[in-house]
């Protein structure tokens, strides 16, 4: 893999991670699967948004979904790397 490309994978990690309402989407898929309607009613976010919120964190592959019948239910796809990540936020945030 070209270095750059590597470089470029990780800053669209980043770039997913810097919005409030994506970190919000996370925090709360760290603490357990959810659909879209249920992520848009924890938020109080239209759900418009919740989706183009998480095609982008789909999009870095910071999250995915499986089906359950006609609904698409999300999780993170690297739960603890996500809480460490949330961990140093928190610690730099003081």
């Amino acid at each position: 893999m070209n270095i750059e490309i590597s470089y470029r994978k990780r800053a669209l990690v980043f770039k997913a991670f810097g919005h409030p309402v994506r970190l919000m989407i996370v925090e709360r898929l760290l603490e357990r699967e959810l659909c879209v309607g249920e992520v848009e009613k924890k938020l109080d976010v239209s759900q418009a948004n919740v989706s183009q919120h998480l095609l982008i964190l789909r999009q870095a592959g910071i999250v995915d979904y499986r089906r359950e019948g006609k609904k698409r239910c999300y999780f993170v796809v690297c739960p603890g790397v996500a809480e460490e990540l949330f961990k140093c936020m928190k610690r730099s945030v003081k």
